[in-house]
């Protein structure tokens, strides 16, 4: 059993003077596509296990908390839930995650008369599979769901008064397995202090998910997260990798997840960089004051966001919110932007930042060159023609060099199989064979570069225009790439490579160490002067 006392007076001490950093916010998805995307989430802690607290007046550190339990399932402890509403169809999800989080530096947690102050005691050990949940989807059941953990403050020397952890999974499959994504979506089993401790305490979750609409224009989406207390010294993010659309007004929409942002003390903002003005601007709307921006709500736009159980108008130190920044003369983005810079702080209050997705309408050529890298080169089936020698072990590609040879006489055709020994060409059988298959599961593609050694290069993406391929390189450089470029003289398009080398092998190992992350999803493999 682990008790924990910590003294009010250190805590004080603690906000005004520092803030600290769990782990610093990365990217962690970035999508272009024509689309749009949706928020939702709930608390988990309150007054009360399923009455809604509509009183926004109350601070967090008075309530004695609960856990929110509203699915009358003797199998979870805790509950709570939010709905999906008018989603036309069942558009195709390109990305959906979820993401909790809690101040959980015990089990239980209770405010006791030490001398002449007052201390907060903690008590039972926490559990510590703070990453599992269940996870229900509408008209479904629940699901135990293991997520990452980005942070857990717990056995830290960080936020020790009231161990802060953020944990996260994407469940995109399980959203597009479903036949509609509207309706009511629970998680349960979230775990938090119960009772009283330092600062007050807080948990919840989120859902964001990203859809594809061919009826809206091209957007840049990308979303970022981990774990900082925001307080005196600013917490910057910026945000690259776009580039703004051509004409008309440029909507911008931020979404954003953060614990312990207090009602009653008005010190917190969120401001957007204004590169007219040179300085950054505090951002406000209808229900976010510009000095009380995180004020223990959820919101989205100028409004509550009620379709929820319970519907709670004052969560508790638990802030949901998903907004368009104003723009209403291209003062922060114009249709030549490619950078957004946004800064949050707290003058005397603090938080906990957990999310942060932003998205922006982009230029159509280029979200182009993002979904089609490779515009100008033969892309589909000629390829193959190049799998000459052992043509007889790929019937499914033979369709494409020739249809006579498609039969599988030819297959049997032994004097087709001694042809590279005519051209003195014993190279191994089995290592062809295998290069053979690479070529069969990777797009191989052969390009004669003058001047450009001769090799296998693994290629990220092509631009017309070189600043663009500077700025892919810089964004490769930033996530520990070492890229580089050559110049396809036949158009003057710019190839920005990753990887070369003499042999195919090496290469397409490469290719399957990368083909995982979505900003290679279109990568692929080009022979060069061979």
């Amino acid at each position: 059993m682990k008790n924990l006392c910590f003294p009010i007076i250190a805590l004080l001490f603690f906000h005004l003077t520092y803030s600290q950093e769990g782990v610093s916010f990365k990217e962690n998805k970035q999508l272009y596509v024509r689309g749009n995307s949706i928020l939702i989430g709930n608390n988990i802690l309150g007054d009360h296990p399923t009455e809604p607290l509509m009183d926004i007046s109350i601070p967090n550190d008075v309530v004695k908390m609960k856990y929110i339990d509203i699915d009358a399932d003797e199998t979870t402890f805790s509950s709570s839930e939010a709905t999906i509403k008018n989603v036309l169809g069942k558009p195709k999800i390109a990305h959906a995650a979820l993401y909790w989080c809690g101040l959980y530096p015990s089990e239980k947690g209770a405010l006791r008369k030490s001398g002449n102050k007052m201390i907060h005691v903690g008590r039972g050990d926490r559990d510590g599979a703070i990453n599992s949940i269940l996870f229900k989807t509408p008209n479904g059941s629940y699901e135990a769901l293991s997520g990452k953990v980005i942070f857990d403050s717990y056995d830290t020397e960080v936020f020790t008064t009231n161990s802060p952890y953020v944990c996260y999974a994407d469940v995109t499959t399980k959203l597009q397995s479903l036949a509609i994504l509207n309706g009511t979506y629970t998680v349960a089993n979230i775990k938090a202090t119960e009772g009283e401790i330092s600062g007050g305490g807080s948990a919840g979750w989120l859902l964001y998910v990203v859809y594809e609409d061919p009826s809206e224009s091209p957007k840049y989406f990308t979303t970022y997260n981990g774990l900082v207390e925001v307080n005196k010294e600013a917490v910057e993010i910026n945000f690259k990798g776009f580039k703004s659309k051509e004409e008309g007004i440029v909507t911008t929409t931020i979404a954003l997840g953060a614990m312990e942002g207090d009602r009653k003390i008005k010190t917190d903002e969120f401001s957007i960089f204004d590169k007219k003005a040179g300085r950054y601007k505090p951002l406000s709307n209808k229900l976010r004051e510009e000095k009380n921006f995180f004020n223990s709500s959820i919101t989205m736009g100028d409004e509550f966001f009620t379709d929820r159980n319970p519907n709670s108008a004052n969560t508790l130190g638990f802030d949901l919110l998903k907004m368009e920044i104003p723009n209403p003369n291209n003062d922060f983005f114009d249709n030549a932007t490619t950078q957004a810079n946004l800064q949050f702080q707290a003058k005397a209050d603090r938080f906990y930042l957990f999310f942060v997705a932003f998205e922006t309408e982009i230029n159509k050529d280029f979200l182009e060159e993002k979904i089609k890298p490779v515009a100008d080169t033969i892309i589909s089936t000629t390829p193959i023609v190049e799998i000459q020698d052992s043509i007889e072990e790929e019937p499914s590609n033979v369709i494409v060099a020739a249809k006579e040879k498609e039969t599988k006489p030819i297959q049997k055709n032994t004097p087709a199989i001694k042809k590279p020994k005519e051209n003195v060409v014993p190279k191994k059988p089995i290592v062809l064979s295998e290069e053979d298959k690479i070529k069969r599961e990777v797009r191989v593609q052969s390009m004669s570069v003058p001047g450009l050694a001769s090799g296998y290069y693994l290629v990220t993406n092509v631009f017309s225009v070189s600043a663009n391929a500077t700025k892919w390189s810089q964004f490769l450089t930033e996530k520990s790439y070492s890229p580089q470029t050559f110049i396809n003289s036949r158009n003057n398009w710019n190839y920005v490579y990753v990887a070369n080398n003499n042999a195919l092998m090496p290469v397409y190992e490469k290719w399957k160490q990368y083909k995982g992350f979505e900003y290679f999803k279109e990568i692929w493999i080009m022979k060069i002067n061979l």
